[in-house]
């Protein structure tokens, strides 16, 4: 096999791999109701391991889509090893509760929101400049299921504006479109290391 065709093999692996990790999570910490709380809020919890790393599974599967494309789309794809920087350090630095404001939050909550951010808000257009990117090669398909990550981010958005700094409540329903972030963004590195391995 290629190193392109490895690279993809390994991207959905811990794609799957980071999916399964979460879905078990919402089975070992009911605690932590899906509809508000933040999957990053996992590795405070009693299995604050598992989230660990989920977030290192996490950060190999963005980073492993960025080598499979790599000879489609050089330097184009460079934002896909950036994000997975992001979450690799979510993965050493944990978050603060959700209900933290912001002017409470710690040195260590802080710099996880910083990395988290990365992974979060740089996902997608890293996707859409891959895709781009890669264009020529391998097809618009990419570029086009760009547009699936954008509208995840955007229901984030919308959903956290009521917070205003103010820390997460039961009120405001960011829990759904953070998982739902988590999907989108997962199914579009599947995505690209199909694409990889139909043409390798």
């Amino acid at each position: 096999m290629s190193v392109a065709a490895i690279a993809a093999v390994t991207a959905i692996v811990a794609g799957g791999v980071t999916a399964g990790l979460v879905a078990i999570l919402h089975v070992l910490e009911p605690e932590y109701d899906p509809s508000w709380r933040m999957i990053s809020e996992y590795s405070v919890g009693r299995y604050g391991w598992v989230m660990r790393l989920a977030f290192v599974t996490m950060a190999i599967s963005p980073a492993a889509t960025f080598v499979a494309l790599w000879p489609f789309g050089g330097a184009w794809t460079i934002g896909l090893a950036a994000v997975a920087l992001g979450a690799l350090g979510a993965a050493l630095i944990d978050a603060d509760p959700i209900m933290t404001p912001r002017a409470q939050a710690t040195r260590v909550g802080r710099a996880h929101t910083v990395l988290g951010t990365m992974l979060l808000a740089g996902f997608p257009p890293a996707a859409l400049v891959a895709g781009v990117g890669v264009a020529i090669s391998l097809g618009w398909m990419l570029a086009i299921a760009a547009v699936v990550p954008f509208a995840a981010l955007v229901w984030f958005l919308v959903a956290a504006a009521p917070a205003h700094g103010q820390g997460g409540s039961p009120e405001i329903r960011i829990g759904w479109p953070d998982r739902f972030c988590l999907l989108a963004y997962l199914s579009w590195v599947v995505l690209a290391a199909i694409t990889v391995l139909s043409v390798v």
